[in-house]
């Protein structure tokens, strides 16, 4: 009996070390991984205004804007935020909130609270980051398409303004024998300006002549579809 006691705790004393062994780098890798994600820097601004705002959309044009989250103190006089992620192009978001901060440059910036049609994507980004208006497939990218030029020709400088949606400008890339024309998306035409054009051209587009006129106004410059412009300079009734 005593000599089976002996071998149960002989092979006891074997096992434990070998037990102890195999936690200790389950826990150490647990405890890595932990130190890995530290919790995001909250920092503490003035805050001058907050309000309700009438929900509006928007959209990202360019970049990926910090998304934030908000700590209030309780007198409103002070908001603790910590960045919690980015926000991506592709999406159309709304906001509810509007808040007006003083950075530590001693600059206001304006924050909207935003959040997409899901819910899932929710927090604080600076409004500037942001534009107005539903996230459409064209905004933000890039395509080039290639068409047949029916004929280019330079024209006498004259004014030109839009009243309606801001329409696409465009880059154009003539082939060398000036029998095709690529054009690639810049971006939209900015508002309250007047647009001076120097040439014009035709484009073969679904079987049907299709006229643009290349504009410039300070640093925009390109090709905008003709139909998309009104003839004049822009008046502030416009």
């Amino acid at each position: 009996m005593m000599k089976k006691v002996a071998m149960i705790a002989a092979a006891a004393a074997m096992v434990l070390p070998l037990g102890v062994g195999a936690i200790a780098p389950v826990s150490s890798s647990v405890t890595a991984f932990a130190a890995a994600k530290p919790a995001a820097k909250k920092v503490s601004y003035t805050l001058l205004s907050s309000a309700a705002l009438k929900k509006a959309v928007y959209h990202v044009k360019s970049g990926k804007p910090a998304l934030y989250s908000a700590a209030f103190a309780a007198d409103k006089s002070k908001v603790k935020m910590a960045k919690k992620g980015t926000l991506k192009s592709g999406v159309t978001y709304t906001a509810s909130k509007k808040i007006v901060i003083k950075n530590a440059k001693g600059k206001k910036v304006s924050y909207g609270y935003i959040k997409t049609a899901n819910g899932k994507v929710k927090g604080w980004v600076a409004l500037s980051k942001l534009t107005a208006g539903k996230f459409m497939a064209a905004d933000g990218v890039h395509k080039s398409n290639t068409y047949t030029l029916v004929s280019a020709k330079k024209i006498k400088k004259s004014a030109y303004h839009f009243k309606n949606a801001r329409p696409a400008f465009y880059t154009g890339k003539f082939a060398a024998d000036k029998s095709k024309v690529t054009l690639k998306l810049k971006g939209k035409l900015p508002e309250s300006k007047t647009f001076y054009a120097t040439k014009k051209m035709s484009i073969k587009k679904s079987k049907k002549n299709v006229k643009y006129l290349y504009v410039t106004s300070g640093k925009t410059k390109g090709w905008v579809l003709a139909s998309k412009l009104t003839a004049g300079k822009f008046m502030a009734a416009d």
